[in-house]
């Protein structure tokens, strides 16, 4: 769990890094535009003073403000909507703007005269400029936050245009099914279930973000996730994903219990392949991914109950996965699946207390059971 945590704090810190960049960019534009109107108006400047400026100021505000938001607030703020997380923003930011803007600088004057000094320099345009390109500024990162987390890890490739034409390409697949789904649906009614899946992909998210992965598709109970070989197959994220998945279930179970009388548990299929990946549609834009791959993964999670384990692994994958030594693995044996001409062997991971889910790559090969 340590290495999770580092993990975590990690790619937060990349975050932090990647907004502070933006920021000092828009700085430097923002600087460029403002010397360019001083000297249309016959007022002298120099630009490097103005990058000087703006570039400080920016590296700064990057720096503590993306931290802020990464670090405490966007946790907190995730499940509001985006127009109120921005309102309460918005608050927090005048309270900022006052201080950093019109009280340090009233106050470093000394003079008998404060409260008018404030007034002047709250009610000026100046004042009513910065805040706003600091709104917008934030407003905007917020924005991108977002759809980076409704994307997911892929998100930069619709800017990108990537698969805008059909590609070839080898990925894992992990389909994710919550076991005995259909008789708690019929227990808790439509209304709480649906209370209960938007908890359960809430507490599942991270995993799957932390673990580099792309969520492809929600379907009712079942979530389907897709990784890049290379990305995948690296420090064994698509495996210690689930194992990450599963261990904060089981760390959430007692909430579960009290709130639905249930400790959800999800059992995964796990395949990779070639496919086909693109974008289709003109409104409502979305990549898709065609071939054997993706219903062999779906038919493989499909026999966990047959056999009583809660993962099954293709022997495809278990053969590039290279799994350290803390992994063990059972062997299913060769299964016959629905629409494949030739049975596949499969595998599962016993996992317990003592598999580390981010254990260190580069220990000795899996044990095999």
């Amino acid at each position: 769990m340590a290495n999770e945590r580092i993990l975590r704090t990690r790619l937060r810190v990349q975050r932090v890094l990647r907004i502070t960049a933006v920021w000092v960019l828009l700085g430097c534009l923002a600087a460029l535009f403002e010397h360019d109107a001083l000297e249309k108006n016959g007022y002298p400047s120099l630009l490097r003073d103005r990058l000087d400026e703006r570039f400080l100021t920016s590296l700064l505000a990057g720096l503590s403000g993306g931290a802020l938001y990464i670090f405490v607030l966007r946790d907190r703020w995730r499940k509001l909507p985006y127009t109120k997380a921005v309102g309460v923003m918005a608050l927090l930011l005048l309270a900022i703007v006052v201080v950093l803007s019109a009280v340090v600088p009233a106050h470093r004057q000394q003079s008998p005269d404060f409260a008018r000094l404030l007034g002047e320099r709250f009610f000026s345009l100046q004042f009513l400029g910065t805040y706003l390109y600091w709104l917008l500024l934030m407003g905007g990162t917020m924005l991108m936050v977002r759809l980076n987390d409704q994307y997911g890890n892929g998100g930069i490739n619709y800017l990108t245009g990537f698969y805008h034409k059909p590609r070839q390409e080898m990925r894992i697949f992990m389909f994710l099914d919550m076991r005995s789904s259909t008789a708690i649906a019929e227990r808790l009614g439509h209304v709480k279930y649906f209370q209960l899946l938007n908890e359960l992909y809430a507490d599942i998210t991270d995993p799957i973000l932390y673990s580099r992965g792309e969520i492809y598709q929600y379907v009712g109970d079942e979530i389907s996730v897709s990784w890049s070989l290379r990305r995948g197959v690296g420090r064994q994220r698509c495996i210690r994903c689930f194992l990450n998945i599963s261990r904060k279930l089981k760390a959430r179970g007692a909430h579960y219990e009290a709130r639905y009388g249930l400790a959800p548990i999800f059992k995964a299929g796990f395949h990779y392949g070639p496919v086909t990946t693109g974008e289709v549609g003109l409104v409502k834009k979305e990549r898709i991914y065609s071939g054997d791959v993706v219903n062999t993964a779906a038919h493989i999670q499909n026999q966990c109950n047959a056999h009583g384990v809660d993962n099954l692994i293709s022997q495809d994958l278990v053969e590039v996965l290279r799994l350290p030594s803390n992994y063990r693995l059972r062997e299913i044996g060769s299964t016959e699946l629905k629409g494949k001409r030739t049975a596949i062997r499969l595998w599962t991971l016993v996992h317990d207390a003592n598999t580390e889910a981010s254990a260190a790559p580069g220990e000795a090969p899996l044990q095999k059971m």
